[in-house]
């Protein structure tokens, strides 16, 4: 099933097991309309240190509904005027078969629902400086990530930053050869665990999101049903059709 933005994740190609490989975990993180932070835990399982840079874009769309994405200036923490949203710290350092959070602060306008692309791209340092490492530390580092990677790998995150005043309006429309669910509300919902069952036997459960003012359609078909759990905020609803 399609989601409504292209995949987070970057290209790999490896040719050793012995380097870094980190994970995020969810596709997408919600930064609720009364909160402006959220933690994220990203994890090196990998057999050697991370080296982490962070990459922030604000996603947009024209009225004509051709998408955009603008880069988030990571070094504009310290301005309290910014508006966007921030991951801190813009640097990390994971070691092997371990975790670091990293933060993300929404800050700027609230008053309509806004996307970022976030991504954590693991890196071969320039030097022993950009990660405040020793000589011999960032030698042995380098040698050892020479001998066996050709790409690392990054991965990346959708965060999708609530408006302060977030409303759910859900319309699903049950007829005769399809179930259509549309989004009236101004924050983004979710269609979690969707699966077509055949009594007790069901497909595999997917999940997709629905943006304000978007739809997703269902198509009927005889003697089976169709379950979903509709995701509006921190509200649960189960549903079944058919």
């Amino acid at each position: 099933m399609k989601t409504l933005f292209a995949t987070a994740l970057l290209a790999v190609s490896f040719t050793a097991a012995a380097i870094p490989q980190i994970s995020v975990g969810q596709m997408y993180e919600f930064i609720e309309g009364d909160k402006s932070t959220l933690l994220k835990r990203v994890m090196n399982n990998g057999d050697n240190t991370a080296f982490i840079k962070t990459e922030v874009s604000e996603i947009t769309w024209s009225a004509s509904g051709q998408k955009a994405e603008k880069r988030v200036d990571a070094n504009a923490i310290s301005n309290a005027s910014i508006d966007g949203l921030i991951v801190t710290p813009a640097r990390m350092i994971v070691p092997a078969k371990n975790m670091q959070p990293a933060r993300l602060i929404a800050t700027g306008n609230r008053d309509k629902e806004r996307y970022y692309r976030v991504r954590f791209i693991p890196v071969m340092p320039k030097d022993q400086y950009e990660f405040g490492q020793t000589k011999k530390d960032f030698d042995e580092y380098s040698k050892k990530l020479n001998a066996g990677v050709n790409v690392l790998t990054g991965f990346g995150t959708i965060a999708v930053v609530r408006p302060k005043n977030a409303t759910f309006n859900t319309a699903i429309q049950d007829a005769e050869k399809s179930i259509t669910i549309r989004n009236n509300g101004n924050s983004t919902i979710v269609l979690d665990n969707i699966k077509q069952c055949t009594g007790n036997n069901c497909s595999e459960s997917v999940s997709t999101i629905l943006l304000p003012g978007k739809q997703h359609q269902l198509r009927k078909e005889m003697k089976k049903s169709w379950q979903f759990t509709l995701l509006e905020g921190s509200k649960k609803t189960s549903k079944t059709f058919g």
